[in-house]
């Protein structure tokens, strides 16, 4: 009967290895597919700029792949949809997170939105997005509920929005939008995924290696 039920036991305990095995590949895999989603750009989210820019800038979570017709920034006037003229789209040889366009005319003040589509190198999906800018004059209070709408697709938090940011900062600064999703540090931070990752395999590795060990001492015990 104990045999039996140790018998039983070990059993359960390599299904329970097997199981953490398999679910610490999965979170690997969904961490590691992931677009190259919307991260910064110049002009920023929401501002509101004194003159028309020459050219337009966004940083992207991964690195862009270089394929024609994938990656591409297009600009309308909110105000009536006219396209705005555009340079063709150029992806950084320094740093590949950047895809760069130049604007050949004068902007007149309206409200205008910055469209994109581009495909990771990383992961090869393709992604798609938009954010609104502004020349020459501030934002109307249904444009601001547009523009928040606009920045929780993005994952991102509207300018101004974020706690940390006092009203007296806000009154002396314009600032960007802070980036919601989690952003991967070079070097010596390995954030909570890896860290999880690495507590599943080991115990799963030890709960694996002692059903193993169990079984082999039980054959040489027969023998």
């Amino acid at each position: 009967m104990a045999a039996n039920m140790t018998d039983t036991r070990s059993r359960w305990r390599l299904l329970l290895a097997l199981v953490l095995g398999a679910s610490a590949c999965w979170l690997a895999a969904s961490n590691a597919s992931a677009h190259a989603a919307y991260e910064s750009s110049v002009p920023e989210f929401a501002e509101v700029l004194d003159q028309s820019p020459t050219e337009i800038s966004i940083r992207f979570t991964q690195e862009l792949f270089r394929r024609e017709g994938a990656n591409a920034i297009t600009l309308t006037r909110a105000d009536g949809g006219r396209e705005v003229s555009l340079g063709e789209p150029e992806i950084g040889n320094q740093d590949r997170h950047v895809m760069t366009v130049s604007v050949n005319e004068a902007l007149e003040p309206g409200r205008y939105i910055v469209s994109w589509t581009n495909l990771s190198a990383e992961d090869g999906d393709s992604d798609a997005g938009s954010y609104p800018f502004y020349v020459g004059q501030d934002p109307s209070l249904d444009e601001v509920e547009q523009d928040r709408l606009n920045a929780a697709d993005l994952l991102i938090v509207y300018p101004g929005d974020d706690p940390q940011v006092s009203s007296e900062q806000e009154a002396t600064e314009r600032r960007g939008p802070t980036v919601v999703r989690a952003e991967s540090v070079d070097g010596a931070n390995l954030g909570v995924g890896p860290i999880v990752w690495l507590v599943v395999g080991i115990a799963a590795a030890l709960l694996l290696g002692g059903s193993f060990g169990f079984y082999l001492g039980r054959g040489r015990t027969r023998r």
